[in-house]
């Protein structure tokens, strides 16, 4: 029992030690995070350029050698009668993650806002000028609704992945212009190599700060795929929270010189605001489609009934999980991705 207990001592002091960098950003939050942030982007950049040779992401290659790892020493574990061995170790490898993750990146949940940093007030907002951004993000929508490459049957056509991330990464060196903030420190964006399951689980992309790989499932939207393409770079900008990467990724549709990257962008703005008025007030917000091209209402469309295919149980579950991850740290759990819209009014005011 010896060996055991010496792995349980270490998970323990991993634990102590994530604990003490959860309370120092939390309570000395001017200090740390004068530092933390900018570390937390070069270690992105430097873990992101160790894997930039593949052109899909490594962890996921990574994961399921770790499960089939698992699988084989729980099933010898029970075996051999040393199960007490495994899940000392077990519990040990899963604390030296958790401090990986908080001590590279996951502390930036609890940074001062992107608001915060580039001086975008954002405040409580009335159901006027929600109803009015959701007004201005649908005419935007609906004038890039009409620019962009269609198909006969009216679909849009998407250039190839490559294509689009790197777009993506030009978009964001037109916004670090005028903000050394938005200096991208990976530059590019993978597709997941297993999309469709992603799919299935609700999830569009996703950032593992481990490998510093942001990755996009291209069995997504097609007139999403920018938006979330830009997203998950907002991440490793070390930017945490979903609200705000939601704020990253329309300013860098917006400033993109490509009109599929300015529709997503404000197609998605539109829909974020409309959701949202959908609650306050239900015929201002399906007042909003009398205004609307019949490209974008055909988008819209085909945008709904494109996410009916993956809808189930294998979602409901995954976004369970991914409530939790995002209630550990504050967020409103899976409803913050709607706390973006406080931001979209914010930068609909300033323009105005």
């Amino acid at each position: 029992m010896k060996k055991p207990r010496m792995h349980f001592i270490c998970a323990g002091i991993l634990l102590a030690l994530t604990t003490v960098l959860v309370l120092i950003a939390k309570f000395l939050t001017s200090f740390w995070f004068s530092f933390y942030t900018d570390f937390s982007r070069n270690a992105m950049g430097f873990f992101g350029s160790l894997w930039s040779w593949a052109p899909f992401p490594v962890w996921e290659l990574l994961l399921v050698l770790l499960i089939v790892g698992l699988n084989v020493a729980f099933i010898n574990s029970i075996r051999k009668k040393f199960f007490p061995m495994f899940f000392a170790v077990f519990l040990e490898i899963t604390m030296l993650l958790v401090f990986l993750f908080m001590g590279l990146w996951g502390l930036n949940h609890l940074a001062p806002t992107i608001g915060e940093q580039t001086g975008l007030q954002v405040e409580e907002y009335s159901s006027d000028q929600l109803r009015d951004a959701a007004a201005y993000y649908a005419e935007m929508a609906s004038y890039y609704s009409t620019e962009v490459e269609r198909d006969a049957n009216g679909d849009l056509v998407l250039p190839d992945f490559t294509t689009l991330s790197s777009e993506a990464v030009t978009a964001y060196g037109y916004l670090a212009e005028n903000n050394p903030r938005f200096n991208l420190p990976v530059l590019h964006v993978k597709p997941l190599l297993v999309s469709k399951a992603f799919a299935y689980m609700g999830v569009s992309g996703i950032f593992i700060c481990y490998t510093g790989e942001p990755a996009v499932s291209t069995a997504s939207y097609s007139l999403s795929q920018p938006f979330t393409i830009c997203h998950e770079l907002g991440h490793s900008l070390a930017v945490a929270r979903e609200n705000e990467a939601n704020y990253l990724a329309f300013l860098a549709c917006r400033a993109s010189m490509n009109d599929l990257f300015r529709y997503s962008g404000y197609y998605n703005a539109f829909i974020y605001c409309y959701n949202a008025l959908c609650a306050e007030d239900a015929e201002a917000a399906a007042g909003l489609w009398d205004y609307c091209t019949e490209e974008l209402i055909h988008d819209s469309n085909v945008h709904v009934e494109h996410n009916k295919q993956y809808e189930g149980k294998v979602q409901e579950a995954a976004q369970a999980v991914n409530d939790v991850y995002l209630k550990t740290f504050t967020e409103s759990g899976v409803k913050s991705y709607g706390l973006v819209v406080d931001y979209l009014i914010a930068e609909y005011l300033r323009g105005e």
